[in-house]
């Protein structure tokens, strides 16, 4: 991933992260997981939350997330066992464990378990 392409994802990162920072109101929860949305337009607003959170899970160590990338199983289609992204990314840490260090490897894992929390919500927000 080139410099550009990663600073534009960080700024667009940074940029919907202080957009939702803004508009919290009160005791509202920002992670967008404890809230229930309302209307079609909060579901697509937490919608984007939820993917920007976890655009910057993967931008926070691209170094690392690149040799988890390398150890994937390229002919295993992700879909086809109807697991999520998340569910994908860790099992394929898993599988690649041996190429981390320990410190690497509980990240990594703690990393995909966010994500695959995150996709999960995503899907129950698509299928509301």
């Amino acid at each position: 991933m080139n410099t550009k392409k990663l600073m534009t994802l960080l700024l667009a990162v940074v940029l919907v992260l202080s957009l939702a920072a803004c508009g919290a109101k009160g005791g509202d929860h920002m992670d967008g997981m404890d809230n229930e949305p309302k209307n079609a337009e909060e579901a697509a607003a937490m919608h984007k939350e939820l993917t920007a959170q976890e655009a910057a899970i993967l931008a926070e160590n691209t170094a690392l997330w690149e040799k988890v990338f390398m150890a994937a199983d390229k002919g295993k289609i992700m879909m086809e066992d109807g697991k999520n992204y998340g569910d994908f990314l860790l099992d394929t840490v898993e599988a690649a464990k041996e190429q981390f260090t320990d410190k690497e490897y509980a990240w990594l894992k703690e990393s995909a378990t966010e994500i695959s929390d995150i996709e999960n919500r995503l899907t129950e927000l698509e299928e509301k």
